[in-house]
Formats: C-alpha cells, sequence, structure tokens
C-alpha cells in the first residue's frame, strides 16, 4: 500500500473539495491518527492493494494529478477571496453614503419631514446597515481565506466579553421577550486569546440564537474549565428555539451554508457566520461544535485555551 499524507491547516471547505477529488481517483481519506500534526492537519491514505492495486508509475501518475488539481484549487480560492473582497469595498461605499444621507434627512436638516416620509426614512437606514453588516462579515470572510488575519492573544476575562455582546444585543431580547442567564464555574482564569475575535464569535452565536428562539425563550451561556483537559475553557451558548436537524450539523460550518436555502425562508444571512467563527476558534486551536435535535434548542460550544499566567495567579 502506498501512503500518501497531505496537511491542511484551518481550511475546511479545501478538504472537502479534496476529498471528493481524492476518492474519484480511487483514493481513501481517514482521519489522522492521535499521534498525527494538530487537529488543522489530514492524513490521506491510499487504498489497499486488495482494493485497488497499483504500480509505482501509476501511483506517481496519479500523486501528479492529485498535486495539480490541489494547486487549482488553491488559486480559486484566492480569486474567490480576492474577488470578494473587491466587491464588498466597492459596496460599502455607496452604502456608507445612504446611510449618512438617510440620517440627514429623517433628522430634518433638510427641512421638515412627515411622520410617514420619517418612518420611510429609517427604514431605508435600517435596511442599509444590514448590508453593510452583511459586507463586513464578507470582507472578514475574504481575509480570513487569505490567511490575512492575526491572532493577537492576551488575558480575556471571558464573562466581560460577554457582557458587552449582551449589550449589543440586549434591546433585541428584549423585544422578543427573551431571557439572557450566565453561569461561570468558580475560580476561572482568563483565557489566553484574541478578544476581538472571540467577541465575534459570541456575537454570532448569540444573534442566531435570538433569530431562532421564539418570543419569551431562553438563551444562557456558560463558561467552565473543560472537564478532559483543564488547561482549556469551554464556552456553551444554549437556546430553547427551533433547533437543527443531526444531519446539518456539519453542514452549517460550511462558507455560504444554509440549512433553509429556499427564497421563502424567514431567517436571512450570508451564511459566512458560522465559517468565521469556526476559522476563529481554529485559529486559537479551540474546537466548535453543536449539540442540537429539531424542536428541542440548540447548545454551540467552543473551546479556548486557559491562559498559564492568569491560572497561577489565582492559585496564589
Amino acid at each position: 500500500m502506498i501512503e500518501l499524507r497531505l496537511f491542511l491547516h484551518d481550511d475546511a471547505s479545501e478538504l472537502d473539495r479534496l476529498r471528493a477529488v481524492l476518492e474519484r481517483g480511487g483514493f481513501r481519506v481517514v482521519d489522522p491518527a492521535p499521534s498525527s500534526p494538530p487537529q488543522d492537519s489530514v492524513t490521506v491514505v491510499t487504498a489497499s492493494a486488495e482494493e485497488s492495486p497499483l504500480s509505482l508509475e501509476e501511483a506517481q501518475r496519479r500523486i501528479e494529478e492529485l498535486e495539480m488539481q490541489l494547486r487549482e484549487l488553491r488559486n480559486s480560492d484566492v480569486a474567490k477571496s480576492q474577488f470578494l473582497a473587491n466587491v464588498s469595498h466597492e459596496l460599502r461605499t455607496p452604502l456608507t453614503a445612504i446611510v449618512t444621507y438617510g440620517e440627514v434627512l429623517r433628522d430634518g436638516l433638510l427641512g421638515e419631514v412627515t411622520p410617514r416620509q420619517s418612518e420611510a426614512i429609517q427604514s431605508v437606514i435600517g435596511s442599509s446597515r444590514q448590508l453593510l453588516g452583511m459586507i463586513e462579515e464578507i470582507l472578514t470572510y475574504a481575509r480570513t481565506s487569505a490567511r490575512a488575519t492575526q491572532l493577537e492573544a492576551e488575558p480575556v476575562v471571558l464573562p466581560d466579553v460577554i457582557r458587552d455582546v449582551y449589550r449589543m444585543s440586549a434591546s433585541l431580547m428584549r423585544k422578543k421577550g427573551i431571557r439572557f442567564e450566565t453561569s461561570y464555574q468558580k475560580g476561572l482564569p482568563p483565557a489566553h486569546a484574541d478578544r476581538e475575535k472571540v467577541r465575534h464569535v459570541l456575537a454570532n452565536l448569540v444573534g442566531n440564537a435570538i433569530d431562532f428562539t421564539p418570543e419569551g425563550g431562553r438563551i444562557a451561556i456558560s463558561v467552565s474549565r473543560r472537564p478532559s483537559d483543564t488547561k482549556w475553557l469551554e464556552v456553551v451558548v444554549e437556546d430553547d428555539g427551533i433547533g437543527i436537524d443531526p444531519q446539518h450539523h456539519e453542514m452549517i460550518f460550511r462558507e455560504f451554508a444554509q440549512v433553509d436555502s429556499s427564497r421563502a425562508r424567514r431567517h436571512h444571512g450570508t451564511g459566512l457566520g458560522l465559517a468565521i467563527a469556526r476559522s476563529f476558534v481554529h485559529l486559537h486551536g479551540g474546537e466548535i461544535w453543536v449539540e442540537s435535535e429539531l424542536g428541542k434548542g440548540s447548545r454551540f460550544c467552543f473551546t479556548l485555551p486557559a491562559d498559564r499566567a492568569g491560572e497561577q495567579s489565582g492559585a496564589a
């Protein structure tokens, strides 16, 4: 049996496409062994000789074909990311102008407006801000795909970040009558993380929970040490919303994925939020996953490394 090892760092979408290419070429993909490189790598192994006997020449030819296809996939990803970044920058400028002039009109700086006109202007402003949010998400994804995102790790007190995220979302929760609860394990150390990226992950998970939780529902965030490894902190965002079918648990973390892709779907977005969240968590070396069933709510969990200096200080 001939063995081929490829290491793909933090690019699940590229791995999915490469897996399909390899399977068409007669190879079998297996998960890396515990002694393999970090979790953002994958070991690719050929099929056994009994299933597909290959000569050395044939194996070499297939490997060269796979290398060429892999380069094409990488080039395609780079072109896609550049296109998204360019289009997003071009759209952001006129939309910002629309919001600015809308606020000028709404505040009556160019003359008095009627209540009905003010309501229409406010709708224009709100829709434009929603589009700006989507554009910022696309830009973040483009930077992440282009490996232009750097990690600026420092001691981060997670309860403080959670309070910031709550203040951003409090009005939406009050509008739907959603209860917000938090719980923190005693003696919790800070996380060794990039504060802004952690805030982005939490804001995305809380925003999704608000969207998919009915009126009068509940959202809870808990932070504790990971039972299996106390060097890691585990953050859980839980809701009692509509839930997610287990067959879609992996799909929702892919780029541009939508469980309901019909035009009549109630919840709209770019489909990039969870893909970006996973990328940011992987940058910290952590993991992110979902536990959910239809009609039984969802639990989104992710891990972050504990700050060792803060942990030792707390112990002292």
